[in-house]
């Protein structure tokens, strides 16, 4: 930056050039604009303050098992398949229990739900039924199969 130029009798001229200088301002203002604009307020944040709700009441959602006797006497229950030739159904009773348990520990009305095929006999159904009375189960329904 020449700040000196001598003029024809030889003195010293001083001159500022202006140019540099604009665009430096003009820098520094877009700077300070885009910045100011990034800075969130105080007063913007938003939030929730925790109001005095009164507690719903719990509610009590049964516990149910689904049993399905299939025609060829295999039974279903929670995705766990009991061959037909087994009479007593041990594991049966094991899962009934756990499930009851299950519902108890919960505070739950538990409840057995037996759907068998039209063409299953009906000794398997009764097999069933002992396995469920052998679990302790007292609510005990059918369902009519489609």
């Amino acid at each position: 930056m020449n700040l000196s130029k001598r003029n024809n009798a030889g003195e010293a001229k001083m001159e500022l050039q202006i140019a540099p200088l604009i665009d430096v301002v003009f820098l520094l203002l877009i700077y300070f604009m885009v910045t100011a604009s990034l800075i969130k307020k105080e007063g913007d944040i938003s939030f929730v303050l925790p109001a005095n709700i009164p507690a719903e009441e719990m509610v009590n959602v049964p516990v149910e098992l689904l049993i399905e006797i299939t025609s060829d006497g295999t039974v279903m229950a929670e995705g766990l398949r009991f061959a037909a030739e087994d009479r007593v159904l041990t594991d049966l009773t094991t899962q009934v229990v756990g499930l009851k348990e299950i519902a108890k520990s919960q505070q739950s009305p538990f409840a057995v739900n037996l759907l068998p095929d039209r063409e299953a006999f009906h000794v398997r159904v009764i097999d069933v039924m002992d396995a469920c009375a052998a679990a302790g189960v007292k609510n005990l329904s059918f369902s009519k199969s489609m």
